[in-house]
Order: C-alpha cells, then structure tokens, then sequence
C-alpha cells in the first residue's frame, strides 16, 4: 500500500464525514409518499416552510431526471420564498416505476394537480407550477387547462403552444442550450407578445418575462443563482410580496449546493487505496500479456467508421429493444454493436487479451459493485435518484454482457496501461474513441432523424461518466493485470448508468 493511497483514503474519509454532517443538519423537513390520482402512482416529496402556508409550488422534472434534482431548487423556493413545495416523479423515473412516454407523464401530472385542487390541499389562486425542460413544457401545458398564479418554466422542451397563456409565465433560457430548446423559448416570447412585467400585468394575471442567462447551459439552470433569484423575485411579485425582504441566495444555500459535491468527491478519493486493497486477492499479480492494441492513427480510423456503420445499423434495427428504457436500449444497441465490430476487427488482439483469471474478475466484480453502491446511495441521498429500483435491477442484468463486450473491446484497442507519457496518451485515446460515438449519435439524431435527442442533452453526465470510468478501470487494469476484470468493472458501473438515469419504457 502507497503512501498517497493511504492519505487519499484518510482524506476521502473525512470529506465524507464532515459533508454527512453538515447536511443532515440542513436536510429540510420533508414528507414522502405516494400519490394515487386515477390511473397514476406518483412519488411525492413535500418540502414544508418554516410557517403553515397555503402558498405552494409544484416542481416537475425533466427528462431523464428525478425529483431529487430538483431538490435543491425546490428547497430554496422553501425556505427564501416560503412555499410548501411538493415534488413529483414523473412516470418511468426515479422512484416511479410506471412505463413513460411524454403523453403519460403529461397525463399523470395534470391529473395530480386536479387532484390536489379537487381535494383543497393546493389553491390554485396561490400556486406556482415549476419545470425544467420536459418539465418546464408539462406545466406550461398543465397551466393551459388548470390556471394557477403562475409558471416558470426552465429551459422548456419543444411543444405545441398553448391555447391560451399561461398566467404570468417567466420563461428561462440558456445561453449554451440546445438550439432547439433555445427556439421554443423564443416561440413562447413570440406568443406572449413580448415582455409584459409592470404591476398592471401582474394584477391582470397576464405577465410574461423572457430570461435568458449568460454562461450556461442546460442542466446548470437548475443551479444557478441568478436563476433562483430571478424566480424568486417573479413569484415574490405574483404572490403580492410575499416575502419583500428576500435577497437573492444566501452564503448557506452556495454551501449546501457545495456538501454534496464534496461528499461525492471524498468517495472517489478512497478508490485509490480500495482498489490497491482488492488487487491484493490476486495474489501473485497476474502479468497482463495483452498485445499492444493497433496504432493510434488506426485505432482512430476504426472507432470512426465503427460508430458510424453501428448508427446506421440502428436506423433499422435496435437489438436491445427488448430492455424497456427510453434512449437507454439505444445506447446500450450502440455500445454492443460498436464492440462487436471492434473486437472482429481486432480478433487476434482479442483473443491474447482474454485471459480468465478467476481472481481478478472476481476482484473486479466486488469492486464494480461497491463503487456502484456507494455512489448510488450518496447520489440518491443528495443529488439524484441513483439508486436502482427491482425494475432498474432486471434490467441492469439485460445491460451488462452489452456493456462488457464494449469494455473488453475497448482494453482491446487500448492495450496494456502503461506509465507516465504513454499512459496519458492512451486516456486520451479513450475519450476521443467514445467522442467519436458520441459524434455519430450527434449525426444519426440531425441526418438520421433518429430522434435520441437525449443523448444530446445528457452530453455533461455522459462526459463526466467516461473520464471517471476510464480511470477507475486503467488503475484496476494496472492493479490486477487483466484487461478482462477490467472490462468487467467498467461493464457494471456502464449498465448501471445506464439503468439508473434512462426512465423506463
């Protein structure tokens, strides 16, 4: 065992600590349970403000997303604006084990919101609807049939436009989003007839506001102080000044925004000295005789024509359908078709490579699988619903042999990990192969009309995944020796991302 493995673990340790403190002194009173309205379950979360209120505000999500990312914005409207804030899952989401498709989620929330109006739980008069992309269009289209006191819609997905308005509907737009999320807020501004926010609009219920920040994109909308301030301010106005000493966020909301990221952090840091530990099963190290993966230049070329032949491929035929996840069966058709293609082009490679050292593999098996537990209760506690439900279980075991053909074929092209310069070139090399797929998704979605749009906006997450991930497996690799184990440990943390964030179908 290292000495900076030993003092990373110590490191992590006391970031988690000190994180699992702080926020459980700040975690808001809350109540969760499940909401039955009709033919719908939704998983509710109430967040209630420091004083009895009949002012409240519904949170929708987006795609792809949960009612634990909106958490924190959903906090902050709790306790600077003092509404009692009720968070939904929408249908094949987070804990919402119900199959999606835009026109049952968009069903389910207007039936919760009827419900709660029918049941005097919410005034619609002292309501505000909150969403965030396919969230941000659900409660525009809610506010078209159920009138509240108004909307804020965050970077809204493409839809039809209202009927009829919504009252004093605020509209957020990123600077960096989606050109097409980018269009459907400016087809709102168009409808709306411009900027209308003096104190006679609001008396009229007819106030509208265009904002579109600076220096963002999509999913840091959700984060971003101006955003929350800005909302705050609109809905302050609508409410009659409900709260006329709010601010904007204090020092303590960018501290709680801050916990978790640090708790997530101090969980990576004990990886080092977790995989160190683990790698002492196989005992002797297993000396990792995989040949040399082919050159740079032609790795490149393979990668290439690989994802675009896999999309075309996937114009015709999904072979992972069967799976049930919206754009989740896609990626994981991708994943699969492109690492057959790899490893037929690179058999001899291949078959040098796959050496069955039972120890090793296992090694990795109960590693993949720790990291995929702590980091998913630690996500599902803070960040986002991570945490696999018994669906989300099913069909992880469907993902996994997909995901490590893929992994194995990518040690395959990749080689034996090295040190020093060669090592970095060859995670280079890594991030550039999975751009190319990420690239030729990019093409199937404009000149295909494949229609995974999701892809697109997960392009954050989908990074931030693989550099993590690709990490993770060079240094069990250089550990254990086998690029096998490796592939099976970047196979399980693959399908988990994958059956954790793709709603079900």
């Amino acid at each position: 065992m290292k000495r900076w493995e030993m003092a990373l673990a110590i490191t992590g340790v006391l970031l988690v600590a000190a994180s699992a403190s702080i926020l459980r002194r700040w975690e808001p009173p809350q109540r969760d349970f499940v909401l039955v309205a009709g033919d719908c379950h939704m998983p509710v979360t109430i967040l209630a403000p420091r004083q009895t209120t009949r002012d409240a505000a519904l949170v929708f999500h987006g795609l792809a997303a949960d009612r634990q990312i909106m958490k924190s914005l959903g906090d902050y409207l709790r306790r600077e604006v003092g509404l009692r804030v009720y968070l939904f899952d929408l249908p094949g989401h987070g804990d919402n084990t119900d199959g999606f498709s835009f026109s049952r989620a968009d069903h389910c929330a207007r039936v919760v919101v009827e419900s709660l109006v029918r049941s005097g739980e919410i005034d619609p008069h002292r309501t505000i609807l909150v969403g965030h992309s396919m969230g941000g269009a659900i409660a525009i289209r809610v506010a078209d049939r159920e009138p509240v006191a108004a909307t804020v819609a965050l970077s809204p997905a493409p839809m039809p436009l209202p009927q009829r308005m919504p009252s004093n509907l605020m509209v957020f737009s990123a600077q960096y989003d989606l050109p097409v999320l980018k269009r459907a807020a400016q087809m709102l501004a168009q409808a709306a007839g411009g900027e209308r926010s003096e104190a006679d609009d609001f008396r009229q219920a007819r106030g509208f506001h265009l904002e579109v920040i600076s220096f963002s994109d999509h999913t840091s909308l959700l984060t971003d102080p101006r955003v929350l301030r800005r909302s705050a301010d609109w809905i302050n106005r609508v409410l009659d000044g409900a709260n006329p000493n709010h601010s904007g966020p204090q020092q303590s909301h960018r501290y709680r925004n801050l916990a978790p990221l640090t708790g997530l952090l101090g969980l990576l840091l004990l990886f080092p000295f977790s995989a160190t530990a683990a790698a002492t099963i196989v005992s002797p190290p297993f000396i990792d005789s995989s040949a040399t993966g082919p050159p740079a230049p032609l790795a490149l070329v393979e990668g290439v024509a690989c994802a675009m032949a896999t999309v075309l491929v996937l114009t015709v035929w999904v072979p992972l359908s069967v799976v049930d996840l919206y754009t989740g069966a896609y990626l994981a058709s991708a994943l699969l078709i492109v690492g057959v293609l790899l490893l037929a082009l690179n058999w001899k490679s291949a078959k040098q490579a796959f050496g069955l050292n039972p120890r090793a593999v296992f090694v990795a098996a109960l590693l993949g699988f720790a990291v995929m537990l702590g980091l998913g209760a630690w996500l599902n506690w803070q960040i986002a619903d991570l945490w696999l439900s018994r669906p989300r279980w099913l069909r992880f075991a469907g993902l996994l042999p997909a995901a490590w053909i893929f992994c194995f074929a990518e040690e395959v092209m990749l080689g034996p990990v090295g040190e020093g310069c060669p090592r970095a070139l060859r995670f280079a090399l890594s991030l550039v192969l999975r751009a190319e797929l990420w690239l030729a998704c990019l093409f199937a979605y404009y000149a295909l009309a494949s229609g995974q749009v999701l892809i697109l906006i997960l392009v954050a997450s989908l990074a931030l995944f693989s550099i993590l991930e690709r990490l993770a497996s060079d240094a069990l690799r250089l550990r254990t020796g086998s690029a096998t184990a490796a592939a099976v440990f970047g196979a399980i943390l693959a399908a988990w991302f994958i059956a954790a964030v793709f709603p079900l179908t």
